[in-house]
């Protein structure tokens, strides 16, 4: 870091130094590897016992920042102890809960401005002597005749034109400024003591003027010390004290612009590389002044800096958060938002995008007190939002799903044995209402006794292992017996368990079902003899069918007459069965008909009727391909397409579909034309069908050669997939998205037909975003263009 100013952070109550710029070391006189992680009055031991401690203790305790001006220090440098003058700023480091974790300090050495400052002091002080040549007045006082005598310049500096009868030291007090009298006592008095008299007060003259005079004398003594005499002189140094006040006044003020400055820089720096988003605005029309590089990566592409805030960003405009600004600005009074909503234009191509925001607006003042501007700090907090949303959602489809499942859930304290529980969970031990206290003993008590040692050997295990599952008996409250299921897991804090969660399930009719099937099994088992002479034959059979791979192909020929002559036979009866249903509908009164049951029972009968003949109709597909032998010629790849268009025109319009195609690279193909219609049929009818309703559809149709080989590719933008779903699309009877028609069959068909031919078909996708088939054509014997 090469910040302009000395930076060090110290953590903890011993402030270690976990933090120093190299300009820190440097006014330090260390290396960075002799201070870093050393507490820091260890690290510079010299700088001890200099008042550091008490105040870097105050701000870790108020969290009030400290600022010092012209703070000495005395520092080692160079072997030898060095007398230096810093301008330094604690400020409290906060952690992520703001809790005060240690201090920030930035630092900048004036040793050497201190320095010249004391030099000009010093000469102001010969200036002064220089121009003591001005108005002097002398006086004379005699300790022994009781006598004071002075010039008469002396009277005429407090004012009087003619010199008084008397004008002793009485009389001097009287003009001086009642709240410098004291001192001038005690200088008066130090004089008689040291000898040597010099010091400045404030005079009132007799016609009313505030003046600065000079005293300056020296004391003469006996043998035995007694004061004799004293003399010296007195001089008007009004001028001089002005010109000296102008001066520090203006050197007050230069050292107060630099310093306004400096902190200007500083502050500007650390706003520059501050994390959060952080602008300023100034004037009536909001300009943007400064703008950080995190506020302008929220509008990547957007020049704001020297623009009105409605030219620059003119979509907030219509906003509240424009109003909140404009009345910031107007009244003066800081505004602090959380998770506000904001619809942003982040990349200046029109398109609003909602962001959510923490942020602070705050004013900027002049010295008079007026607002200038507004400080904009905030950040982006649109994901955490997001995904506490997402984590509420999920918590309520868990929340309902236990509902559905009549599942309750437990929570176990390892240390108190005490545990939290639903209400559900009272219910599956027979409780009607929740039950205020429960622990792992209660459990205990409510279990049968031959299976409270089992439970007490799982729960052991699951503390040393993490897994929780086992199966109980219980006797609940209402005395009814009732069957358990408990699963859970051990979570630990450091080496050792410290508590159990999980879910519990009321299981009495599955082991009801399960205890029934039990007597089945034992029943069936009394006919065994016959099931093992079954069974040696289904070996004998096995054994048959493995001895030769053309038996296989015989009896997969057998499945598929199968297929092609139960898709065959079932087209009568469901034909009997839709005839019947349309007699009933004429002979059933119109009364009847009009019934909401009857026409509701009616339209789930016909849709019914509808759904088997189409799952009819594609086992008959699936038969043909494998019985009918598979003719190909030379077909036209466009009139197939438009052929397939045709088709589907309804669909196409009904979507408001948009198709861009282009295949001049094959027009034509040696194929199946069947089989063709078929593949462009089932992909483009998909790519239509499973459209997303955030947009309009396109379907992109391409074809290409590579090599001796055609390749078509069908992309859409609608719904996709998820990589783990793309094998499972094409088994048979597979429907990924159940919102619309389809019997699962139709990319089963596709993939058959082009792995008979010889070809191949791949997929990818992009849940949200949609998905391209790619079609590998069987290498073609001759090419026509």
């Amino acid at each position: 870091m090469q910040a302009p100013i000395a930076i060090g952070v110290y953590i903890g109550q011993e402030h270690v130094i976990e933090f120093a710029n190299p300009m820190m070391c440097q006014l330090w006189g260390r290396r960075l590897e002799q201070v870093l992680n050393k507490p820091l009055f260890k690290a510079l031991p010299e700088v001890g016992s200099q008042g550091f401690e008490e105040v870097l203790a105050q701000v870790l305790r108020t969290g009030e920042p400290f600022t010092g001006q012209d703070l000495p220090a005395t520092l080692t440098r160079n072997g030898k102890l060095e007398l230096c003058y810093f301008t330094i700023l604690y400020q409290p480091l906060l952690d992520e809960k703001g809790r005060i974790r240690g201090i920030i300090q930035t630092a900048t050495e004036v040793t050497q401005q201190v320095k010249a400052r004391k030099e000009a002091e010093q000469q102001e002080e010969i200036l002064k002597i220089a121009l003591e040549s001005g108005k002097l007045g002398t006086w004379y006082l005699d300790f022994v005749q009781s006598t004071f005598s002075r010039s008469s310049e002396y009277d005429r500096i407090f004012g009087y034109q003619e010199n008084l009868p008397l004008f002793d030291f009485d009389v001097f007090l009287e003009h001086v400024l009642p709240e410098d009298r004291k001192y001038a006592r005690a200088s008066h008095e130090q004089g008689l003591k040291k000898g040597s008299l010099h010091y400045e007060v404030r005079i009132r003259r007799v016609d009313g003027q505030e003046r600065w005079v000079q005293i300056k004398g020296e004391t003469s003594f006996n043998l035995k010390g007694q004061p004799m005499t004293m003399s010296g002189i007195i001089m008007d140094i009004t001028e001089q004290k002005q010109i000296v006040l102008r001066e520090r006044q203006l050197a007050v003020e230069r050292a107060a612009r630099s310093e306004s400055e400096r902190q200007g820089k500083m502050l500007k720096n650390l706003l520059m590389q501050a994390p959060a988003l952080i602008c300023t605005l100034r004037g009536p029309e909001l300009t943007f002044d400064l703008v950080n590089p995190q506020y302008q990566q929220l509008f990547r592409g957007r020049r704001l800096e020297g623009k009105p805030l409605t030219e620059a960003l003119p979509e907030v405009k219509d906003q509240p958060i424009y109003t909140i600004l404009r009345n910031v600005y107007e009244t003066g009074e800081p505004f602090s938002g959380s998770e506000i909503p904001m619809d942003l234009d982040h990349s200046g191509s029109g398109h609003l995008e909602t962001s959510y925001f923490n942020f602070v607006y705050q004013p900027m003042r002049e010295a008079d007190g007026s607002v200038e501007g507004i400080v904009v700090f905030a950040y982006d907090v649109t994901e955490q939002l997001l995904a506490r949303q997402q984590t509420e959602h999920s918590e309520n489809n868990l929340r309902m799903a236990l509902e559905a499942g009549k599942m309750g859930t437990w929570h176990l304290d390892l240390q108190s044995g005490q545990v939290t529980h639903s209400l559900q969970h009272d219910h599956i031990f027979g409780y009607s209402k929740a039950v205020a206290r429960w622990n792992y003993q209660t459990l205990l008590d409510h279990l049968l006794e031959e299976d409270r040692q089992m439970v007490k050997d799982q729960f052991a295990m699951a503390r040393k292992y993490g897994d929780l599952r086992f199966e109980a008996r219980i006797k609940g409250a209402d005395e009814k017996l009732r069957w358990i299921l408990v699963m859970g897991h051990t979570y630990q804090e450091g080496e050792q368990p410290s508590r159990m969660a999980g879910v519990i399930m009321d299981i009495s009719e599955r082991k009801a079902v399960e205890e029934k099937l039990k007597e089945l099994t034992e029943e069936l088992a009394s006919n065994n003899e016959e099931l093992q002479l079954a069974n040696r034959e289904i070996q004998t059979h096995v054994q048959e069918l493995s001895q030769t791979n053309h038996q296989l192909q015989l009896i997969n020929a057998d499945l598929d007459n199968f297929i092609y002559t139960a898709s065959h036979d079932l087209k009568a009866p469901i034909s009997n069965i839709e005839g019947l249903m349309h007699l009933l509908i004429r002979h059933l009164p119109d009364k009847d008909l009009k019934e909401e049951m009857v026409k509701k029972t009616l339209d789930l009968i016909s849709a019914s009727i509808e759904r088997f003949k189409l799952t009819i109709r594609d086992l008959t597909d699936i038969a043909k391909l494998q019985k009918e032998a598979v003719e190909t010629s030379l077909i036209n790849f466009s009139e197939v397409l438009e052929e397939v268009k045709m088709d589907l025109q309804s669909k196409i319009d009904e979507a408001d579909a948009q198709l861009d195609i282009d295949i001049e690279e094959c027009q034509y193909l040696i194929f199946s034309h069947k089989n063709l219609h078929s593949i462009l049929y089932n992909l483009l009818s998909n790519a239509i069908k499973y459209r997303s309703p955030e947009r309009r559809p396109l379907v992109r149709i391409r074809c290409t050669k590579k090599g001796g080989q055609i390749v078509l590719q069908v992309q859409d933008n609608g719904l996709g997939m998820k990589e783990k779903d793309l094998n499972k699309i094409f088994s048979m009877f597979t429907r990924l998205h159940t919102h619309v028609e389809g019997s699962g069959v139709g990319l089963y068909l596709v993939k058959r037909i082009l792995d008979n031919a010889g070809g191949k078909l791949e997929v990818s996708s992009e849940l949200g975003q949609g998905t391209t088939f790619t079609v590998y054509f069987p290498p073609q014997n001759q090419v026509h263009s």
